[in-house]
């Protein structure tokens, strides 16, 4: 099929349809490449003294259903024509780093702060304080403006309650569950390498909140038994459990939501001891081809409208104390979130995927 598609069309779907997609994209390696050209309202001007269109590439780690949604929104209010990558958060950082000698996306939309910081160590975020940014937290932003947080969300388990029953299992309400015998082989999680939600799973249990270091490391150890396969992408696992492939997926409390509001046998749950959460981020790329227009979209997806289109079609959590939360949504104080250093973890992030990989062998 062609990598490049309208996003209005994308736009159109139904949440049912959209998930069905992403559970299909995600199974192909690598990105792909999306515009959008929104029908426009007024005849095309015919003279040619018209200015240039304006235009914006946008590098997500969103969901293509969602960042179609939220361009098409954000093109229809400023007349700026967007592009959009799609690559997993920690494959979407190292991207951008490699990209510095000549850079092609203008902001990087989604995924962890996390991902962003390790961004900002290398060099490659412009710093820009946007006046939307008032309305959000300081804890959910860089003080000197290199990234914001438009949502918030925990990390939980999302368990096919068809396979529960047909399998005679229990289900598992703590961390310390899914280290139990029955469940070997039936566990989805993602791979720390590429995923910003494998990044935020282990923040979590990185925190002395949880088990700390070095107990993290065993309880990697012992979970990996338990684990059937890592995928590139944090979604993932929510899919698949929902599809019925496996019992269990760690992943995102909202991409597990999003599982069970399009009608999947699936439960959610937080796990007992406490979980790890992440502050999605949104970052204007240093050099990028487009800057005026990439502070345009900053502006407007951290403002109360895109920050409401966001919250509505992913069911996350908003920054914004003026987003309402959808139905079928986590409140985030209905969840027993540990303490976390944002800045620690973009600080060993190398460290931590070694290691990682030398426990996992993945």
């Amino acid at each position: 099929m062609s990598i490049l598609r309208s996003t209005k069309a994308i736009a159109r779907n139904s949440l049912i349809a959209g998930i069905v997609a992403i559970v299909l994209i995600a199974a192909v390696a690598g990105g792909y490449l999306y515009s959008q050209q929104p029908t426009p309202t007024t005849p095309a001007a015919t003279t040619t003294s018209a200015a240039a269109p304006k235009n914006l590439m946008v590098y997500t780690a969103l969901a293509e259903f969602e960042t179609a949604r939220i361009l098409a929104g954000f093109t229809q209010d400023t007349g700026i024509q967007a592009k959009f990558l799609r690559l997993s958060a920690g494959e979407m950082a190292a991207r951008i780093i490699a990209e510095a000698a000549s850079p092609k996306g203008d902001v990087f939309f989604g995924g962890p702060a996390i991902s962003h910081m390790v961004v900002k160590a290398a060099g490659q975020l412009a710093p820009y304080k946007s006046p939307s940014a008032a309305a959000i937290p300081a804890m959910a932003k860089d003080p000197d403006g290199y990234w914001t947080g438009f949502y918030v969300g925990g990390v939980a388990f999302g368990i096919n309650t068809d396979l529960l029953k047909k399998m005679n299992l229990t289900e598992p309400k703590s961390w310390a569950d899914l280290l139990k015998p029955q469940y070997k082989g039936q566990i989805l999680s993602s791979n720390v390498a590429t995923s910003g939600t494998a990044m935020n799973i282990m923040a979590g249990w990185l925190s002395p909140d949880l088990f700390g270091e070095p107990k993290t490391w065993d309880y990697v150890k012992q979970l990996n038994v338990n684990v059937h396969h890592y995928e590139r992408a944090g979604a993932v696992p929510a899919q698949r459990v929902g599809s019925g492939e496996f019992l269990i997926g760690i992943a995102m409390g909202h991409d597990i939501n999003k599982i069970v509001a399009a009608g999947y046998p699936v439960d959610i749950v937080y796990p007992s001891e406490g979980t790890g959460w992440e502050v999605g981020g949104l970052s204007i790329i240093k050099g990028g081809p487009n800057p005026d227009s990439a502070k345009a979209f900053v502006d407007w997806m951290l403002g109360p409208k895109g920050g409401q289109i966001h919250t509505d079609i992913s069911l996350r959590v908003s920054t914004r104390s003026d987003v309402m939360l959808p139905p079928g949504a986590t409140p985030i104080d209905k969840i027993k979130l540990v303490k976390e250093d944002f800045q620690w973890m973009a600080d060993n992030t190398a460290r931590i995927v070694k290691q990682w990989q030398q426990v996992t062998g993945a």
